[in-house]
């Protein structure tokens, strides 16, 4: 690991420090609690009727990460009126909210005119806006436009179109349920009491739709913010802990990393922190930390308490359950034939 260099100028006198440090604790609780209430989610907009969602998602490599990144970003399939092309919302549980992105909207329009009055721009965002998941239909009675997106369609029909974000207010009052090996996306009204049974579970909070949950690692328990969108990153945490959990002299990867369209530098180490649910150790592998990030979610993270963000690699290979009425995250092993297993979850879940 790298050495840090630090200087000094002698010890301060005991009360000047002493007040130094009173400033600083109650600079950093009032700036904590002013950021908290500057980033409070609006009102849930969702609406989900005809459960439960199912449908097979895809994975979206990042072709301008260095090194390529296979699984970036984690798509699922849309239906919207009027519309016969088949569009994307990437999965973000990072996102309290979801969002569309206003070029994608806009060239959606152009090349299909029977969408101008469902995707026609109010206020900043689509007023009556509703959009199929699998059998279910999901609503918005206003969903905010990001500038952000594709001016064009894809050229090549076998290329996802993607029109926005699925944030967590899907999740508020239900339960979703993804298996990664299958690539299944279940969300249900609640869980069935056959695949819970089939679950080990570590406490969830659902604060302000962020997704924290508590976990021991390295013999410390840990929460956690579930982060879908962090596809390529098993942890990303802060410097401090990404230097403490890192394995000793091991390679460090430099990847650049594309935050809403923003070029960022992830420093990724190996690590041999594992998850630990019960009885279950699920190794990370490895430990990141990102340069570049603003420095208000940091900030955050800190005063909040949070050890880091997991992302979906280390849970690559299972299924996940993310429970928030219920207040819990559980975790399936899969068998040597994950066929088996998804059928299993699939039998509960409609059963």
């Amino acid at each position: 690991m790298p050495t840090e260099i630090r200087t000094s100028s002698g010890a301060p006198n005991k009360p000047y420090a002493s007040g130094l440090l009173a400033l600083l604790v109650l600079g950093g609780l009032s700036g904590y609690y002013y950021l908290r209430k500057r980033f409070e989610p609006a009102p849930n907009q969702l609406t989900v009727s005809n459960l439960p969602a199912l449908c097979t998602f895809e994975w979206l490599p990042e072709a301008d990460a260095l090194p390529i990144e296979p699984y970036a970003y984690l798509l699922v399939p849309v239906q919207l009126p009027g519309c016969p092309l088949t569009c994307y919302l990437q999965f973000d549980t990072g996102a309290p909210s979801s969002m569309l992105y206003a070029h994608s909207v806009a060239a959606l329009r152009a090349a299909y005119p029977a969408t101008e009055s469902t995707l026609s721009e109010d206020n900043g965002g689509i007023s009556d806006f509703s959009f199929q998941l699998g059998p279910a239909t999901v609503a918005a009675a206003h969903i905010r436009l990001l500038q952000y997106g594709d001016e064009e369609l894809p050229t090549n029909s076998a290329e996802p179109f993607i029109i926005g974000t699925l944030g967590a207010d899907v999740l508020e009052n239900r339960v979703l349920v993804l298996d990664y090996q299958q690539r299944q996306f279940y969300l249900l009204a609640q869980l069935p009491a056959a695949l819970a049974r089939e679950a080990v579970f570590t406490p969830l909070r659902f604060p302000r739709r962020r997704v924290l949950l508590s976990t021991a690692l390295l013999g410390q328990q840990q929460e956690l913010l579930f982060d879908s969108g962090s596809s390529a990153y098993a942890l990303i945490t802060s410097k401090k802990r990404w230097k403490a959990w890192a394995r000793a002299k091991g390679n460090v990867e430099i990847s650049t990393v594309n935050s809403w369209g923003h070029a960022l530098t992830a420093y990724t180490a190996p690590t041999q922190a594992c998850l630990q649910l019960e009885h279950i150790a699920l190794p990370l592998c490895s430990v990141t930390y990102i340069q570049g990030v603003k420095w208000w979610q940091y900030a955050l993270m800190r005063a909040s308490g949070m050890g880091g963000m997991l992302g979906n690699k280390p849970f690559r290979q299972h299924t996940i359950i993310l429970d928030a009425a219920g207040g819990r995250f559980g975790l399936i092993e899969q068998p040597n034939s994950a066929e088996v297993k998804s059928a299993e979850v699939l039998s509960a879940i409609t059963r």
